[in-house]
């Protein structure tokens, strides 16, 4: 009977050093988790962006791009997060609207992006400088500045 619960109680430990092992872990500490974008700058006209309640999430391989509760009504897309190997680049590219918990299959337009500081469906984004607060990446169009959330 004794041996019965010990084996028992092996197999539980067992089951759930599997289950802590299974749990996805951020690529990237750094970079991934809730971002506020404060402001971008624009290259070619050097004007400053002041952003109102607008968010990045990045998480594994997606990136949802929102505007949470502002005044404007900016749609919500969802596109894909790259890291470039052995470099300090990231690509943001194939963005879709958002849709509940997916995308609606519906491309994202330009024009829709612009707010988000992206002008582009695929943008190629260098780390200028991160932190445990802030990040700053900047891609041909425009130069972005974020908070963590």
């Amino acid at each position: 009977m004794k041996k019965l619960k010990i084996k028992t109680y092996i197999k539980l430990l067992i089951i759930l050093l599997l289950i802590n092992g299974c749990e996805k872990a951020p690529m990237n500490n750094q970079i991934e988790g809730m971002w506020k974008l404060e402001e971008y700058t624009t290259h070619e006209d050097q004007i400053t962006h002041t952003c109102e309640r607008i968010y990045y999430s990045i998480q594994l391989w997606m990136v949802e791009i929102a505007e949470k509760q502002g005044p404007h009504g900016y749609k919500s897309s969802i596109g894909r997060f790259i890291y470039e190997e052995n470099t300090n680049k990231i690509i943001m590219k194939d963005f879709y609207y958002r849709s509940w918990t997916t995308d609606n299959k519906e491309a994202t337009i330009i024009e829709d992006l612009k707010p988000f500081g992206l002008n582009n469906l695929e943008s190629i984004f260098e780390i200028i400088d991160i932190n445990k607060n802030n990040l700053v990446l900047r891609s041909d169009y425009a130069t972005l500045r974020f908070t963590r959330f």
